[in-house]
């Protein structure tokens, strides 16, 4: 940290999200919102967490969302599953994938050259379903992550978020629970 860059305030913040990260680590995953008017510092306290996390030896992946019109859908979730897959190697990879590989590749065209005889299922007709098994395959790519080591997901400036990530997010949040995530 440079001089003048201390980090002042937000004690609370910060002991709240440090419970949280002991509870994760225990296999309690939980979703904690750090919310509030643009320049308060939400970043900069996340930036803080990230460093106390890391002296926890727990894995964080950030995933930033752009104000500008243009980012692919899911973008956050692209920089964080990105981060996630790199830890694994081939093996945990191709398990933390299962038999939904073939739905995130689109998203994550490195998964193809880690893994070149990834089987597609089946095109689902119904929009809903195929979301839902593509959520499936996210969340276990990311519990899966998590086992290895607990992994805290940072999404920045998630009020520029798409409605698909959003979406994603609710589905995380109710399949974490008993998870490191």
């Amino acid at each position: 940290m440079a001089a003048g860059d201390q980090f002042v305030g937000r004690r609370i913040e910060l002991e709240v999200l440090e419970a949280a990260l002991h509870d994760t680590r225990e296999a309690k995953g939980q979703v904690v919102l750090l919310a509030g008017e643009p320049g308060i510092g939400k970043t900069r306290t996340a930036m803080e967490f990230t460093t106390l996390a890391a002296q926890s030896d727990v894995s964080v992946f950030w995933g930033r969302c752009h104000e500008e019109a243009g980012a692919p859908p899911y973008w956050p979730w692209t920089q964080i599953l990105s981060a996630a897959i790199a830890v694994l190697d081939d093996a945990e990879l191709e398990a933390a994938l299962g038999p939904g590989a073939g739905d995130v590749t689109s998203l994550l065209p490195e998964v193809i050259a880690r893994i070149p005889d990834i089987e597609q299922l089946p095109a689902l007709s119904d929009a809903s379903a195929a979301r839902f098994r593509f959520f499936s395959t996210v969340a276990r790519i990311l519990i899966e992550s998590s086992r290895r080591r607990a992994l805290v997901c940072i999404l920045d400036d998630l009020h520029w978020a798409d409605a698909p990530s959003l979406h994603l997010l609710e589905f995380l949040a109710q399949a974490m629970e008993q998870s490191r995530l």
